[in-house]
């Protein structure tokens, strides 16, 4: 796990959609923002997963995100998943990540809760820790990180 930071805010092209991205989720909903390895079968693995899960996530105000970065010709982009061309964005997500091959949890206000490594065991544990986190997330202020309730 990565340190607390902020997470990226960008706008890309989503493969087979229009753009999206932590600009439109900011303030609005909290984030999982997955930075995937091109052509990787574990992060397409993730990535499924969320995609499957993303209409409940976003029900939960939570919005589902996976940035990959262009790869070598041939590779298949993920449906749903923003392409980064440049690769601007994909170096960012990986500072504030610690890595690539990384799924973030970010409050609405992008603060990152933390950074979950895709590739640290099975699937569905990486997703449920990711999921914990969004919990916690949740749970707390966005701006101060204050307990939202006091059970």
């Amino acid at each position: 796990m990565h340190e607390r930071g902020e997470v990226p805010l960008f706008r890309l092209e989503a493969e087979g959609g229009g753009p999206r991205g932590t600009l439109d989720a900011w303030q609005r909903r909290d984030m999982l923002v997955a930075l995937l390895h091109p052509g990787c079968d574990v992060c397409q693995a993730l990535h499924r997963i969320l995609q499957e899960r993303a209409p409940g996530l976003r029900t939960g105000e939570a919005e589902v995100m996976a940035v990959v970065p262009q790869g070598a010709a041939g590779v298949q982009v993920p449906p749903g998943a923003l392409v980064d061309v440049e690769g601007r964005v994909s170096r960012s997500l990986a500072e504030a990540f610690g890595g690539e091959g990384r799924l973030g949890i970010a409050s609405r206000f992008g603060g990152l809760y933390a950074a979950v490594d895709i590739h640290s065991g099975p699937t569905q544990r990486v997703l449920d820790e990711a999921l914990e986190w969004l919990d916690l997330a949740q749970r707390q202020c966005g701006e101060c990180q204050a307990p939202l309730a006091w059970d």
